[in-house]
């Protein structure tokens, strides 16, 4: 069984951000039309990579695919009221519409780990059977957005994740602002 797919297209807003302290910080990604928000729930890393990855993705296809330059308001790379979140993204990707010239990112609910419970090349063909009707991918979102704003939502992202907590100069983990127990001074 499908997932719900949901696709957003001509977006007005794509950001990302987190809201709370640092060390308590909740991470989202937030796509938005005239008519619609969509915010999903992230966690820390894939932001930071997501900001990485995009970059070098949007300049790998750039040779083949020139980008005029255009300016992002940073208020369209915020998030916006209310942040609650339709899913936990668990899978991100990236891809390219060449013919539009957008970006497709792409966020999903479920990995395809996520289906596979048993151990490879054992199968109960009763269960198969169960598992075909209960099996769903979850959410998927499609969102279609600029090149601009994939790189100034990029931007966004790296700038929130590096304003978290210090890492340890020895250890590299986050330090408290109460104290860290350095597992390196052991």
């Amino acid at each position: 069984m499908m997932g719900e797919i949901i696709e957003l297209d001509d977006i007005d807003g794509l950001g990302t951000g987190a809201v709370g302290e640092p060390g308590k910080r909740a991470f989202y990604i937030q796509a938005r039309t005239g008519h619609a928000q969509l915010t999903v729930l992230v966690e820390k890393e894939q932001v930071a990579l997501l900001a990485t990855e995009a970059v070098a993705f949007l300049n790998s296809i750039a040779g083949d695919y020139p980008e005029a330059p255009a300016v992002v308001s940073e208020v369209e790379t915020q998030l916006r009221e209310p942040t609650v979140p339709l899913f936990r993204a668990r899978l991100i990707g990236l891809g390219f519409d060449p013919e539009r010239e957008l970006v497709l990112l792409e966020l999903r609910e479920r990995a395809v780990e996520d289906e596979d419970d048993e151990s490879p090349g054992v199968s109960d063909s009763d269960d198969d059977e169960d598992n075909e009707d209960d099996e769903d991918e979850g959410y998927v979102a499609r969102i279609y957005a600029t090149r601009a704003q994939v790189r100034a939502m990029a931007a966004r992202g790296a700038d929130v994740v590096s304003k978290g907590r210090p890492a340890c100069p020895l250890c590299d983990m986050p330090m408290d602002p109460a104290g860290h127990r350095c597992p390196r001074w052991n």
